[in-house]
């Protein structure tokens, strides 16, 4: 009996493991853009797996563009044309946590990992790009989900994910998406410090899964115990000089609490910051682990303007 539920243990971590391993986005799924150097990494809080996600979308390598291009010009949609063609301008970045550290809140990730891309090619094939509507289906889908509340920790929850999905461009342009995330920090390299971001460029909306949108058609089927949500908008920041340090991460970064903080994330990025997005990622996380016990999973993505 014991050899047997070893063999089960063994098994269980082994799967965690190898769940854990595929939702690791490969090296060559880093957008490559001109001016723009981009690196992230998601920690686990057990190790193996847990609920955070980070996921890419390389325009050049998930989608032929020019083939697209070309046969939008000959069905005479001339602006999907235009659209497709700044695509090769811009890259797009995905970062979500999902509600628990457990390796159920892994699999939830994963289940999120697919319906983004999956969406996303449908964007693709009637817009020509990614828009808000694709995170509205989100929305709606994790709402409705019992599937996922049944593999939340508790049962009783709704099972929702703070998300944040943004474009940035050749020209240091971010554009992006909020559901309820940490919003973006801005580096200056001139200033040598996080600099303020209005807060009308950081509009967020409650996390995905909680509220349906207040025009839903099926809104009525629904009980409106959170009430609903306004339909998602773009906020846009720029990266104005070069070596400006844009940063994407969920809560276990800069956790409320712990004693990690800001200024000592700042310390660390300005050591750094004649490095690499990758280079300078590092020197956070070692920063981090240095001053505070971890007690969340955590990802960050830096985006360096070169």
């Amino acid at each position: 009996m014991e050899q047997s539920e070893t063999r089960l243990d063994k098994e269980l971590r082994t799967g965690a493991r190898q769940l854990a391993q595929s939702l690791i986005p490969e090296a060559g799924a880093i957008p490559r853009i001109a001016n723009i150097d981009i690196y992230g990494i998601t920690v686990p809080l057990n190790g193996i797996a847990g609920g955070d996600l980070i996921t890419y979308v390389d325009f050049h390598e998930r989608y032929d563009l020019d083939a697209r291009i070309a046969r939008s010009l000959e069905q005479g949609q001339e602006e999907m044309a235009r659209t497709l063609e700044r695509l090769k301008r811009v890259g797009g970045i995905l970062v979500a946590d999902v509600a628990g550290h457990d390796f159920t809140d892994a699999i939830r990730a994963l289940l999120l990992h697919q319906v983004f891309h999956t969406a996303a090619l449908y964007e693709m094939d009637l817009n020509g790009e990614i828009t808000a509507r694709l995170f509205e289906q989100i929305n709606t889908r994790f709402f409705k989900s019992r599937t996922l509340r049944k593999l939340a920790a508790d049962l009783q929850s709704t099972s929702f994910v703070t998300l944040l999905y943004g474009e940035i461009s050749n020209t240091g342009r971010f554009r992006f998406i909020s559901a309820a995330h940490p919003p973006p920090l801005v580096f200056s390299r001139e200033y040598n410090r996080f600099v303020e971001i209005s807060q009308d460029r950081l509009v967020s909306y409650p996390p995905v899964g909680l509220q349906l949108s207040e025009d839903s058609p099926d809104a009525r089927l629904y009980r409106p115990a959170l009430g609903y949500k306004k339909r998602y908008t773009v906020n846009e920041l720029n990266l104005m000089g070069r070596g400006d340090v844009l940063l994407l991460y969920t809560d276990g970064l800069l956790d409320p609490f712990s004693s990690y903080s800001q200024k000592a994330m700042a310390k660390a990025i300005s050591r750094a910051r004649d490095g690499s997005a990758k280079e300078i990622c590092e020197a956070i996380l070692e920063n981090r682990n240095s001053a505070a016990r971890q007690i969340d999973d955590l990802s960050l993505v830096v985006i360096k303007y070169q």
